[in-house]
């Protein structure tokens, strides 16, 4: 079993965060003025300069800061006519912490609209890397060694990235994910923030969380780390939800929720899957499904290798009505295992 870190990174911090909303679409110049004097970090920036960074975002938003910079930021912010919205963060929302140098550091805070926070890190000393799965239902973080092969590709998946260049996406919106990536190479350190993420946009921040979400998901052993990575997994925009386990008898875990789109690439997962070889279908995780894949399933099923089915409730109900057989469906993984090893090969 991985081990729990008992000085989480990421750890846990109180605070407050503050957003100032421009009155408009985009930051005015007047505004941008206005703003330099609020902000001690744009003080010897051009106006111009101010408004050019914040271009096509609604607002400013900081983090984890203390009471009293809380109300001197908005006091000040809402006597220069900006709308302020100040909420207390959460105690048990995972943060990150740079660990002593000179470790490298690569790491994201993931805020979803409609699931718990969390933050994924990796931390590299000389040859050893360790990964950190952090989240709200997690009283301490998983700490996992990763091993030193995979350690370079990540590190090299990473390097081509060249993450030290990288700033704010200017990509915003209401629903989706929040993203807070901090970042340690050398005597270099960077923090920016997404939204969203995805190949078409900001694709070099998408590459960045995939890299950490991957890695996490090969590696995590945690019950509550695992289900943490799968309920994200549909923010990142990660491909089908899926994960292989070369066990005996196989099994192919599907979770979360597919739909027509998702149809190629189930299209794919069924090709692959020896036809042949004995397999157990694992949905216990399932949340749903579009009628239109009703088919594949029913076709995937009367492969020759046999098939059972782990499920849930909602996949009980919905591989019914593709037309797979009630008696090929499991509620126990015991049975399930124990009525394949009883089909004839």
């Amino acid at each position: 079993m991985a081990a729990a870190c008992c000085a989480p990174i990421p750890g846990t911090a109180s605070g407050w965060r503050v957003q100032i909303l421009w009155r408009g679409p985009e930051l005015t110049l007047k505004e941008a003025a206005s703003l330099r004097q609020i902000l001690p970090v744009h003080a010897n920036e051009s106006i111009q300069g101010v408004r050019d960074q914040y271009r096509a975002l609604p607002g400013w938003t900081g983090r984890r800061l203390s009471h009293q910079e809380m109300l001197e930021l908005r006091a000040a912010a809402e006597a220069s006519g900006f709308t302020v919205i100040a909420e207390e963060e959460d105690k048990h929302v995972p943060r990150l912490h740079l660990p002593p140098h000179p470790a490298t550091f690569y790491g994201v805070e993931l805020s979803p609209s409609f699931f718990e926070n969390g933050a994924l890190a990796t931390i590299f000393r000389e040859a050893h890397g360790t990964l950190v799965i952090a989240s709200e239902s997690l009283p301490l973080a998983e700490c996992v060694p990763i091993p030193q092969e995979r350690g370079r590709q990540f590190l090299d998946e990473v390097a081509s990235l060249a993450p030290l260049e990288m700033t704010d996406s200017a990509v915003i919106g209401m629903d989706g994910i929040s993203l807070y990536f901090r970042l340690r190479h050398s005597s270099q350190e960077r923090g920016f923030v997404a939204w969203s993420p995805d190949a078409h946009h900001a694709p070099r921040h998408h590459a960045l969380v995939l890299a950490l979400f991957r890695l996490a998901t090969e590696l995590a052993r945690e019950a509550n780390s695992i289900a943490f990575l799968e309920g994200i997994h549909g923010y990142l925009d990660a491909g089908l939800p899926v994960k292989v386990f070369e066990e005996s008898p196989r099994r192919v875990r599907l979770f979360g929720g597919l739909s027509s789109l998702s149809s190629e690439a189930l299209d794919s997962l069924f090709a692959a899957t020896p036809p042949e070889t004995p397999l157990l279908m694992d949905l216990t995780g399932f949340e749903g499904m579009g009628t239109l894949l009703y088919p594949r399933f029913a076709r995937f099923h009367q492969r020759p290798g046999g098939t059972v089915w782990w499920v849930n409730r909602i996949a009980a109900r919905q591989l019914k009505e593709a037309g797979i057989p009630e008696a090929s469906l499991y509620t126990d993984l015991e049975l399930a295992k124990a009525a394949l090893a009883a089909r004839p090969t």
